[in-house]
C-alpha cells in the first residue's frame, strides 16, 4: 500500500522548516513590467486601441517603473492620470509584495471610437 505525497514533504526540502528560512523569490523586471501593464488595462478611461508599456526595475524588493499609456479622448484626463498611478502602484504592491518606489506615467492621448448604432 502506497500512501500519497509530495515532494515538499521529504525531508530537508523546505516545508520542514520556517518561511523566513526556505528563500526568497525574485521577480524578473520583465515580470513586473508586465503586471504593471495588466493593471493599467484594467483601469476605467485607458485606451484599448493603444496597449500600455511598462519598462520596469527591480532592486533589493523595490520597483521604479516607467509606464506608457493611451487614455481615450475626449474624457477627463487628469482625473483618469490620477486613478491610474494609484490602481497600478496598489496592484503592483499586492502582486509583487515589492514597494513601489518611483511609477513615472506618460499619458497619451487617444480619439475614442465613435459608437456607431445599427439601424434594423
Amino acid at each position: 500500500m502506497t500512501e500519497d505525497f509530495a515532494l515538499a514533504d521529504l525531508p530537508g526540502s523546505g516545508a520542514d522548516r520556517p518561511p523566513g528560512e526556505r528563500g526568497s523569490l525574485r521577480l524578473a523586471d520583465a515580470a513586473v513590467a508586465r503586471i504593471l501593464e495588466g493593471a493599467a488595462l484594467a483601469c476605467e478611461g485607458t485606451a484599448t486601441t493603444k496597449r500600455p508599456k511598462a519598462k520596469a526595475t527591480v532592486k533589493h524588493g523595490r520597483i521604479w517603473a516607467r509606464l506608457d499609456v493611451g487614455v481615450a479622448w475626449p474624457g477627463p484626463v487628469s482625473a483618469t492620470a490620477r486613478d491610474l498611478t494609484a490602481r497600478v502602484r496598489a496592484e503592483a504592491t499586492r502582486i509583487t509584495g515589492y514597494d513601489v518606489v518611483a511609477l513615472d506615467v506618460g499619458v497619451h492621448l487617444v480619439d475614442a471610437p465613435e459608437q456607431t448604432r445599427r439601424v434594423r
